[in-house]
């Protein structure tokens, strides 16, 4: 006899340091909810104050990167995790798994990244696969992965996906950019890896949106007060256009005070621009970082208006993943790629110029990822209670 409760999905994850990953993880949750899918999150970073469309929300004690190399990892108190700390996560974690009964567990990046919360994931694994009727397990990835630089690691995740997972979502149009770029044993589980399309923002623009003809973002703010001072030079050339640049949640205020000072009046500066794929939609140019997310922005105002985009992709302390994503992007027609690493005031300027001609580009890109998703999860797991 079928069952009459909607199925229910566990969906672990965190943010380290940028914002994204919530972000995106958001818009799946709000996909799922329109699939009649109940969802129970644990959510293990810092909080932002975001809402989500869960049927609850469980918060680890959370931790943070110090910085972009992400090196040492942070605790609640800002001081280095201690070995207790962690394994008091995996303790609340555990207690908290004995309460719930899912159908499926989703699992933000691991084990393809997330490496500092392997202990308490796969003793999550574990404990789900001891139950008399295991839930699904599934990792959630994006397009492109931060290349290990350690010997050993890829071996690692190679063996969790054997023994622990039963699908992979890769949040790409294959079209454009194919995990196997930057996980070559991918054509090894192409029986569980699912393409979903790009996760993007919806498109509806609702009520009125300030326009700006230049957005200049810089993602979380963790690492984006050079593009926000190199944005205000380039701004004194530009007096005709009115710019608006984001901090994000993660930049020091002592940053953005400086920033402040002595700011030219065409120029205004804001911690963040809901909607910020509308904004785009409304300006002429956007300057931005290129994490997933923003891309994503990006990608939806060039296929709905005459914007035109600059990556600025952040490059710098061994960082791959966004200079990998704004090559493939700008090799497509959609932006012009000026990594951090060479960023100026002139070659910015240049890069205004030369966006400012690119064409429109249509490709047929597949910005359905929400939808896609969530079509595919519900029909696992309608799949799995019939079992």
């Amino acid at each position: 006899m079928a069952r009459s409760d909607p199925p229910r999905l566990l969906f672990y994850f965190l943010h380290l340091l940028g914002v994204g990953h919530v972000y995106r993880a958001k818009r799946l949750i709000e996909g799922f909810s329109r699939h009649d899918i109940a969802v129970d999150i644990v959510y293990g970073g810092e909080r932002i104050g975001e809402t989500f469309a869960a049927q609850s929300v469980f918060y680890l004690p959370p931790i943070r990167a110090e910085d972009a190399t992400y090196k040492i990892t942070l605790d609640d108190n800002g001081t280095p995790i201690t070995t207790d700390y962690m394994n008091r996560r995996k303790s609340l974690l555990l207690d908290h798994f004995a309460t719930l009964t899912p159908d499926m567990i989703l699992t933000e990046a691991f084990p393809f990244g997330r490496r500092v919360v392997r202990h308490e994931l796969t003793a999550l694994i574990e404990a789900a696969k001891s139950r008399a009727k295991p839930p699904l397990i599934v990792s959630s990835v994006r397009d492109i992965l931060q290349e290990h630089r350690k010997p050993g690691r890829a071996d690692e995740t190679l063996h969790l996906l054997q023994t622990g997972f039963d699908h992979v979502l890769v949040h790409s149009d294959p079209e454009i950019i194919r995990i196997d770029e930057t996980f070559s044993p991918a054509p090894l589980f192409a029986d569980i890896f699912n393409y979903t399309g790009f996760v993007v923002p919806d498109d509806r623009v609702t009520g009125e949106i300030p326009t700006y003809d230049v957005i200049v973002s810089a993602g979380g703010g963790g690492f984006g007060v050079s593009l926000l001072t190199t944005a205000i030079e380039a701004s004194n050339h530009y007096p005709q256009l009115s710019w608006c640049l984001t901090t994000g949640p993660h930049m020091n205020m002592s940053d953005i005070q400086n920033l402040r000072q002595n700011l030219p009046p065409n120029v205004t500066i804001v911690k963040r621009l809901d909607n910020l794929a509308g904004h785009m939609q409304k300006a002429k140019i956007s300057i931005s970082q290129c994490g997933y997310n923003t891309a994503m922005d990006v990608l939806r105002a060039h296929n709905n208006s005459d914007c035109r985009a600059i990556f600025v992709p952040y490059d710098i302390q061994g960082q791959s993943e966004q200079l990998r994503r704004a090559g493939l992007l700008a090799n497509a027609g959609f932006a012009i790629n000026l990594p951090q690493s060479q960023l100026s005031c002139s070659k910015l300027i240049t890069a205004i110029n030369q966006a400012r001609l690119l064409p429109n580009v249509d490709h047929h890109v597949d910005m359905a990822g929400v939808e896609n998703t969530a079509r595919i999860v519900r029909k696992w797991l309608d799949d799995h209670r019939a079992k």
